[in-house]
C-alpha cells in the first residue's frame, strides 16, 4: 500500500475508532484487539496499531500486546476534567453570545441549537441513554463551532471523548432531566440574545450541576 493510501487508511479507523468511543460502543476495561478490529473495518492490523497509538496518545486506551484496553477515568481525573469542561465551555458560549451580539451568527445557527436542544428531549423521552449522551455532547459541540475558535473547539473535544467514555447517561431521571432542558434553554436563550455575560453563567452552572450528578465526582 502507498505511503498516502497507508495514512488515509489509518485516519480513517482512528476516526472510526474515537466515534465509537466518544458514542459510548466501548466501556472501560473493554479489550480491543487488532485482529479483530481490521476484520471489522475491512482493513490489515497494521492501520489499526498506528490508529490504536493515536487513541493511546489521547490517553483514550491503554496499550495491551496486540491491542488495547478502553481507559477509564480515576475520580481526580474526572473531576479535573469537569474543572477544564466549566471553563472552556464558559469561554464557548460566552463568544458564541458575542459573535450574536455582533450580528456574526447566521440565525440557522440557532435555530440548530434548538433542534439539538429538542433531540436531547427526544431521545430521553424515548428511554435510550447512549442516545441521550450522543445528543448532549452534539449540542455542546455546536455551541463550541459556534464560537469559532477551532483551538477551543479542539480541546473540548478531547474533554468531551474522555469524559463520554466513562459515561454513563444519567438523563434517564425524569426530575434531572427536566433540569437539563431548562439549563439548556438558559444557555441558548443568552446566545440568542447576544448576552456574553448570561451566556458564561449559565454554562457555568450547567456544567457545575453535571459535575454534581456524576456519582464519581460528588462530595468529593
Amino acid at each position: 500500500m502507498p505511503p498516502t493510501a497507508a495514512a488515509d487508511s489509518a485516519q480513517t479507523v482512528y476516526v472510526a475508532l474515537r466515534h465509537r468511543l466518544s458514542a459510548g460502543r466501548y466501556a472501560p476495561g473493554d479489550r480491543l484487539t487488532e485482529v479483530e478490529l481490521a476484520e471489522e473495518l475491512g482493513v490489515s492490523r497494521t492501520p489499526v496499531r498506528e490508529a490504536l497509538q493515536r487513541l493511546h496518545a489521547d490517553g483514550l486506551v491503554s496499550r495491551a500486546g496486540r491491542g488495547a484496553v478502553v481507559a477509564g477515568l480515576s475520580t481526580k481525573e474526572r473531576r479535573d476534567l469537569y474543572q477544564v469542561r466549566e471553563v472552556l465551555e464558559q469561554l464557548a458560549a460566552r463568544s458564541a453570545a458575542q459573535r450574536q451580539s455582533e450580528g456574526e451568527l447566521a440565525p440557522v445557527v440557532l435555530k440548530n441549537l434548538r433542534l439539538k436542544a429538542e433531540a436531547i428531549n427526544e431521545a430521553v423521552a424515548a428511554g435510550e441513554p447512549r442516545e441521550v449522551a450522543q445528543r448532549n455532547f452534539e449540542l455542546h459541540r455546536q455551541i463550541a463551532e459556534a464560537a469559532d475558535n477551532p483551538m477551543l473547539h479542539d480541546f473540548l473535544g478531547r474533554a468531551w471523548d474522555r469524559i463520554a467514555v466513562s459515561a454513563v447517561s444519567n438523563l434517564t431521571d425524569p426530575e434531572w432531566a427536566a433540569a437539563v432542558s431548562e439549563q439548556h434553554d438558559a444557555i441558548i436563550d443568552a446566545i440568542a440574545a447576544g448576552d456574553p455575560d448570561a451566556a458564561a453563567a449559565a454554562m457555568a452552572h450547567h456544567i457545575h450541576a453535571a459535575a454534581n450528578r456524576d456519582p464519581a465526582v460528588e462530595n468529593t
